[in-house]
């Protein structure tokens, strides 16, 4: 096995470290098993028998890089270009109440991995010994291509394992092996049990996955929709498209939930808890799209919300109906009250009703270029001073 770090063979330098400092380190989780299905992955976690903060700054000095340190859990997260590294100290989890937080003790190797959530992600590289450690058949089943928990209450301690479950088993076509799936299925009430941020998160680290689609079709199978958003409808259709330089978790979210109505955004707010930028980008949506099947168009607010909306919102439309969209994203216009100013007209409330005059031109298809703009609105300046 080999990962590099900034030119640097991480395993020789983790191999180094432990034998000067008599701390245990093992290469752990999803890097080992991705790198045993031949898949990339740039997310490297060092589980240590020891204080995970004082060995993440000895590593760091090798490779540098930025630290961010989590002293309730003496670990620490290492930065490089777009690889991290998370050290973590070696400890046993216990859960009081079903879907906390657990309580943590510091411990070794055998017991880190026991608190883990599927077996898949258990097998562990001793970089001194340089051999695969595989306490609970780990190897066997990511042969046989089986997502499988390592105890009945692993649902009940910890909900977004369900998440994981379908994430994992859509990402690498893996069965959910049947007493797994069985204990899934009797634990989806209790991911009403999680916080809006836990559950956020899952959501999210979804929909940044490439078989998005896949895998909220399977919430919807599970119920899990109706368990989170109590009678909201998800859109899958297009949710596995990519744009170039969008954020794609913005972009996805705001297709996932194109067909909310308006009265429901409060409640995707209570129970995702999403960011300011967010909301504002999903009122935006739902109100476009409203106008886009409105008699009577809200020529303004269409104009001024096309023009601050995010470039996430307008390709949201833009997929989901396609030429009847068309046109009024393409109405953005590209001039500006300066230009206004530039043509010989003083600032005045007039010029909002000349950019709607504009826009409006715009979207009917009379103009189309940033010179026919301002040649259009050089002739509404020329009647208004005529006092036509």
């Amino acid at each position: 096995m080999r990962i590099e770090v900034n030119g640097i063979d991480l395993i020789k330098l983790l191999k180094e470290i432990s034998s000067k400092t008599k701390i245990k380190s093992y290469i752990v989780g999803g890097v080992v098993r991705d790198f045993l299905l031949g898949v990339k992955n740039l997310d490297i976690d060092v589980v240590v028998e020891g204080d995970g903060i004082e060995f993440a700054y000895i590593l760091l000095s090798y490779l540098k890089g930025d630290i961010v340190v989590y002293e309730a859990f003496r670990t620490a997260t290492l930065s490089y270009d777009g690889i991290s590294i998370d050290v973590i100290s070696a400890r046993k989890e216990y859960y009081e109440r079903p879907a906390a937080l657990p309580t943590i003790e510091f411990s070794n190797i055998y017991d880190d991995m026991a608190r883990r959530d599927f077996t898949i992600n258990t097998l562990a590289y001793d970089v001194i010994e340089e051999k695969i450690l595989d306490y609970f058949n780990g190897l066997e089943d990511l042969k046989k291509g089986l997502i499988r928990v390592l105890h009945p209450k692993s649902f009940i301690d910890d909900p977004t394992r369900i998440f994981r479950a379908i994430r994992y088993a859509t990402r690498y076509s893996f069965e959910i092996e049947e007493k797994t799936h069985n204990l899934m299925k009797d634990s989806i009430e209790n991911i009403r049990l999680l916080s809006a941020d836990r559950i956020r998160n899952e959501i999210f680290l979804i929909l940044k996955e490439s078989k998005a689609k896949e895998m909220i079709d399977k919430l919807i199978y599970y119920g899990i929709d109706k368990v989170i958003f109590d009678g909201i409808t998800l859109n899958t259709q297009h949710l596995d498209t990519v744009y170039v330089n969008l954020e794609i978790e913005l972009y996805r979210f705001l297709v996932l939930f194109y067909y909310l109505k308006e009265s429901d955004i409060n409640k995707i707010e209570k129970r995702l808890r999403v960011n300011k930028i967010y909301l504002k980008a999903l009122k935006d949506l739902v109100f476009l799209r409203e106008q886009l099947n409105c008699q009577n168009k809200n020529i303004r607010k269409i104009r001024e919300t096309i023009e601050e909306t995010k470039e996430e919102v307008l390709r949201a439309i833009e997929v989901m109906e396609g030429e009847k969209a068309e046109k009024i994203i393409k109405g953005k216009l590209t001039v500006k009250g300066k230009d206004i100013k530039n043509l010989g007209l003083p600032p005045s409330p007039l010029y909002g009703e000349l950019m709607d005059n504009v826009f409006e031109a715009k979207i009917n298809g009379i103009i189309a270029t940033r010179d026919e703009e301002i040649a259009f609105l050089k002739k509404l300046i020329e009647k208004l001073k005529k006092g036509e």
